[in-house]
C-alpha cells in the first residue's frame, strides 16, 4: 500500500508539473554531459595448459580504433591464463573487437599429453560510454561466444589438427561490434 501511495503522489506531481506553464523561456536546468568517447576492456582466457602448449596472437581494435596485433602474455591464476587489454576511442561510432589465432608452440611436448580443454574459458569485452565529465554514461558486457562455454579435449598429438579445423571455421574468436554514443550496437562483423 505504501508503494502504491508513493507512486500515486509521484504521478500526480508529474502531471501537475507537466501541466504548469511558465513565461520564462530560459531553461536553467543543466544539460546532460556529452559523450566524449567509448572505452573497452577485452578479456580472453584459456586453460593454463593451453597457454603453455600454444602461442596466441591477438589482433584487436586498440586506441583510437587502430588495429593492433600482439602475442598474448598471460596472467595465470587458479589454472586459468588470462590476457586483458583496455583501450578507448574518441571517434564515435566506435568499433571494438578481437581476432585470436593459435598455433602449437615450436618444440611443445605433445606425445602422451591429454589436452583437457582446447577452447577459451572466457572471451568477452566490457564497453562503456564516458562523458566529458569523465563519468560512465552507459556500460555493457559483450560475450564474443554468446556466453556459451565450449569444452573439448583431445590428445596432444592431434592438437594442431584440431586447431587447424577451428581456424578453418573462423578461428578461436573473430568478432567486432560498433557502438553509437548511446551504447546501441549498430554493426557487427569480423577482422579481415
Amino acid at each position: 500500500m505504501t508503494l502504491a501511495a508513493v507512486l500515486c503522489c509521484a504521478i500526480t506531481t508529474t502531471v501537475f508539473t507537466a501541466c504548469s506553464s511558465s513565461d520564462d523561456d530560459n531553461d536553467n536546468t543543466p544539460k546532460p554531459a556529452e559523450i566524449m568517447g567509448i572505452g573497452a576492456h577485452y578479456t580472453f582466457s584459456v586453460t593454463e595448459q593451453m597457454s603453455q602448449l600454444c602461442d596466441y596472437t591477438i589482433t584487436y581494435y586498440g586506441i583510437s580504433g587502430k588495429l593492433e596485433t600482439e602475442k598474448a602474455t598471460w596472467t595465470v591464476e587458479d589454472g586459468v591464463a588470462t590476457w586483458e587489454k583496455t583501450v578507448s576511442n574518441t571517434t564515435i561510432p566506435a568499433t571494438f573487437g578481437i581476432r585470436v589465432r593459435v598455433r602449437v608452440k615450436d618444440g611443445a611436448q605433445l606425445e602422451g599429453v591429454k589436452v583437457d580443454n582446447v577452447y577459451p574459458v572466457t572471451q568477452k569485452m566490457f564497453v562503456e560510454g564516458v562523458t566529458t565529465e569523465a563519468k560512465p554514461a552507459w556500460e555493457k558486457t559483450v560475450y564474443f561466444n554468446g556466453n556459451v562455454t565450449s569444452h573439448a579435449s583431445t590428445s596432444g598429438e592431434k592438437l594442431q589438427a584440431y586447431l587447424d579445423v577451428i581456424d578453418e571455421r573462423g578461428g578461436m574468436v573473430n568478432k567486432t561490434y560498433t557502438f553509437d554514443k548511446e551504447g546501441n550496437e549498430i554493426a557487427s562483423g569480423k577482422i579481415e
